[in-house]
This record gives C-alpha cells, structure tokens and sequence, in this order.
C-alpha cells in the first residue's frame, strides 16, 4: 500500500508545477514546455538589478553578442532589462525603449509582452519623475534666490530706519 501512495503522491506534486506549452510558430515543430515563463522573467529582472559592478560590463557584453548573433524577442528583452533597470553603470533608457518597441509581438510570450510593456512603463515613470524633479529644483533655486533678495531689501530697510532714527534730535525723540 505504502509503495503505491508513494508515487502518486509524487505524481499530485508534479502535476501541480506551473508550466506552459507552446507551439512553433513556423508550423509543424516539435512542441516546447517552458517552466513558467513569468517567473523567468521576474528571475532576469532581480538579476539583473542585482548585478555587482565587476560583472555589469561582461554581462551587457554578453547580452548585447547575444543580440547581435539572434535578435529575436529574448535576447531583445533580455538586453532591454539590463539597459532599463540594471545599475547606473549600465544604464541606457532611451535604447531599452527602442529595444521594447521593437519587440515582434507575434513571437513574443504573453508573459514576456507584458514585461515589455511593464518596462515601458517604468522607463516613462522615471523620465517623468526625473522631469518633475527638475522642474521642483529650479523652482526651489529661484526660490531661494527671491529668498535672499527679500532679506537684501529687508536689511536695507532696516539700514534706513536706523540711519532715520540717528539723525533725529532729541528734542524730535521726546515728541514721538
């Protein structure tokens, strides 16, 4: 009894893993199974944030060779992810948005169109933080600067008030 529970319970746990079948899109080929391919996406994105400074310029090496010798909708994506959210060192917006809108979506997975499109997303986020953030410095730096014209004027009032009061008389004094 005990050797049958065994492996169907084994079989329940197995039959449980997230995975998606998909079909060549060039016609008859052999299906493909992928282990969640969201997962595997998300795994690429923290990799990618989390990539120590020796290994950034190796890694988009790698990533851009890739590109080069396959530039279908993975290694596309792929590099994308490294251009738009890896460390500063990295760093490319403007080429991970051209990346991301050159993504062919009839080849690409739903999972990875939707993190093309969550990217996109992201990168206009940040250029509209980045603008906003702009803007409130230089409204703050004019601010400053009325700031100090403001205690100029005060202390030029002041000046004057005080030169008023040293050329009164005392007699003039005694009136007020």
């Amino acid at each position: 009894m005990f050797k049958l529970v065994l492996p169907i319970v084994t079989l329940l746990l197995l039959a449980c893993q997230p995975v998606t079948v998909q079909r060549h899109v060039e016609g008859p080929m052999p299906v493909s199974v992928r282990v969640d391919d969201a997962a595997y996406w998300l795994e690429e994105w923290h990799r990618a944030v989390a990539l120590p400074d020796d290994q950034l310029q190796q890694a988009l090496a790698s990533r851009e060779q890739e590109f080069e010798q396959d530039p279908d909708s993975r290694t596309r994506l792929r590099l994308a992810i490294l251009l738009a959210q890896g460390p500063a060192l990295v760093r490319d917006q403007p080429r991970a948005l051209e990346l991301l809108q050159g993504i062919d979506e009839r080849r690409a997975s739903k999972s990875a169109q939707a993190l093309a499109a969550l990217l996109e997303q992201v990168i206009a986020e940040q250029r509209w933080a980045a603008d906003r953030i702009s803007e409130l410095k230089s409204k703050l730096d004019q601010s400053g600067t009325r700031v100090v014209e403001l205690e100029q004027q005060l202390q030029e009032l002041t000046n004057i008030e005080q030169s008023i009061k040293q050329r009164e008389t005392p007699a003039d004094r005694k009136e007020n």
